[in-house]
């Protein structure tokens, strides 16, 4: 998340009742992520939920959440890759 991206978030947070603001915002991460590298040249995140494939389909319940198709460039259908400004999965997501 850019810099004038969080400024905007935060200032629409102050405005919105919780509720509304908890309803927009990313979901967090349901599993500890101690130790987890993300960084530039390794993000462990994407070793489960890089599926873009699945993007769409059922799950049961505990299965993976495949990163939603707006993380992607390229077509799905074909090999896409994790945008650059999405590769940070910590920026906006936070475990519980």
């Amino acid at each position: 998340m850019t810099h004038r991206a969080a400024a905007l978030f935060a200032a629409l947070s102050l405005a919105m009742p919780a509720a509304l603001a908890q309803a927009v915002a990313p979901p967090a991460i349901p599993h500890p992520i101690d130790g987890y590298l993300v960084t530039r040249a390794e993000n462990n995140c994407l070793e489960c939920h890089d599926r873009p494939r699945d993007i769409g389909g059922k799950r049961a319940k505990g299965q993976r959440v495949p990163a939603p198709a707006s993380h992607y460039v390229g077509r799905l259908d074909a090999r896409p890759e994790i945008a650059g400004g999405y590769f940070g999965c910590t920026s906006c997501h936070r475990p519980r």
